[in-house]
């Protein structure tokens, strides 16, 4: 079954921010890290990884030092160089000829979230910044302009998405086309692709495409928890979206093809008021 089709619930251990895709297994030593492929294969990182993403062809990692490197397809400017090679398919483009991704002055990761052609990432003050392809709106940046591509898009240029006065993040996940957010007041917000209502806003509108439609306009989804329990963490697939509680209750929303909802049909779910 394909990555994009299923759901997974973590029972034992919760991780904050997911990718839509796969997670390899990282292994670190005094030497440095690699990523073990599903063949035993490797890739040396040549640092310490704190935190590792997969896109559909791109990987990116967070070094101990908050840093960020990312390789593989770059055809949207989604590994963030500043340009649209790929990276990590010839010899001499990893370890440290792998330049760390700009995102700007001070500013360290946290962690990492690879969409389809897309990355976000939660820096060290809690800011969300996003590059790799625009279109409907899956970096929150107000347009559909690819960022990355250029090394004039990046580092300080890059800016912050807009997530309402005094709103911070606290955890992410990106899907196919879009990406959520739960937030300091434990809010959620998301935006990008919502073809399926894999935004969760009871309609069928991309959000993020254009001027006004971020920060305090931005709607948080309604999750109609009980009182009391608020929302622990986000998992995204292509074009659904799924929440776990504090409580350890789960709800999922976006496309219901296949059953990935867990709701017992195919019956699409956020695409509609109510």
């Amino acid at each position: 079954m394909s990555a994009r089709r299923h759901t997974i619930i973590a029972l034992t251990t919760i991780i904050a921010l997911t990718g839509m895709f796969s997670v390899r297994r990282v292994v670190a030593d005094s030497s440095g890290a690699s990523v073990t492929r599903a063949d035993g294969s490797s890739t040396q990182i040549s640092a310490l990884t704190r935190w590792l993403a997969t896109g559909e062809q791109h990987t990116c990692v967070v070094l101990d030092n908050g840093t960020l490197k990312c390789f593989g397809s770059n055809s949207a400017g989604q590994i963030g160089s500043g340009g649209t090679l790929t990276l990590g398919d010839g010899a001499g483009e990893m370890g440290d000829a792998l330049a760390a991704v700009r995102l700007g002055t001070g500013r360290t990761v946290r962690a990492v979230s690879a969409g389809a052609l897309h990355t976000c990432v939660l820096l060290d003050d809690a800011s969300v910044k996003c590059f790799g392809e625009g279109s409907k709106g899956r970096l929150g940046s107000g347009a559909e302009d690819d960022l990355g591509r250029s090394s004039a898009t990046m580092g300080n240029a890059l800016l912050p998405v807009d997530l309402g006065a005094g709103r911070t993040a606290v955890s992410l996940a990106t899907g196919g086309a879009h990406t959520c957010a739960v937030l300091d007041d434990a809010s959620v917000k998301c935006w990008g692709d919502n073809g399926d209502g894999q935004l969760g806003l009871g309609d069928t509108a991309a959000r993020g495409d254009a001027p006004g439609e971020m920060g305090d306009a931005l709607a948080i989804v309604d999750l109609g928890w009980p009182s009391g329990v608020t929302t622990r963490s986000l998992a995204a697939g292509d074009v659904h979206t799924c929440a776990m509680s504090s409580a350890g209750s789960v709800k999922c929303w976006g496309s219901g093809a296949n059953g990935r909802l867990g709701s017992g049909d195919e019956v699409s779910r956020g695409d509609e008021p109510g």
